[in-house]
């Protein structure tokens, strides 16, 4: 009589990247915030502005898809930058990862970076009010809000 069970990790598999720390935030380069691309929000969405970056490593893991488990790896490794976006008024944040072109020693973000970009706004987290008169005056110094 054989047996069709199987051992060890079946099921959805499916090669991710995670990210891993490398330094700690850091305020946003104004040469990032002038360079970058700006994207024109559409009826239902909102600009969110890039105040923070800090540099890490994007890692390729192989996961199961239904878990969240990582099987293996990490398998390869490239540089990347999480930034920090944030609306005008300081109330709403996302995180971005993408990676990172290094250069001299250093890491700078992708040649087509977006500094100000357009999201609905269920897409963005709400901001603790302790936070948010920072995140606001950050946008200032950065940017020409409207």
């Amino acid at each position: 009589m054989s047996s069709k069970y199987q051992r060890g990790n079946t099921g959805p598999k499916k090669l991710k990247w995670r990210w891993k720390d490398e330094t700690n935030n850091r305020s946003l380069p104004q040469s990032w915030a002038d360079n970058g691309r700006t994207e024109s929000p559409a009826e239902d969405e909102v600009q969110l502005y890039a105040i923070q970056c800090r540099a890490g490593l994007l890692l390729e893991w192989l996961v199961n898809t239904r878990t969240g488990k990582l099987l293996r790896g990490p398998l390869s490794e490239k540089p990347g930058i999480r930034v920090l976006y944030v609306t005008a008024d300081g109330e709403h944040a996302l995180v971005k990862e993408s990676e990172a072109r290094e250069t001299d020693g250093s890491w700078k973000p992708p040649k087509q970076f977006t500094s100000v970009i357009a999201k609905d706004i269920e897409e963005a987290d709400p901001v603790p009010d302790s936070s948010q008169d920072h995140y606001r005056r950050s946008v200032e110094e950065l940017y020409d809000p409207p």
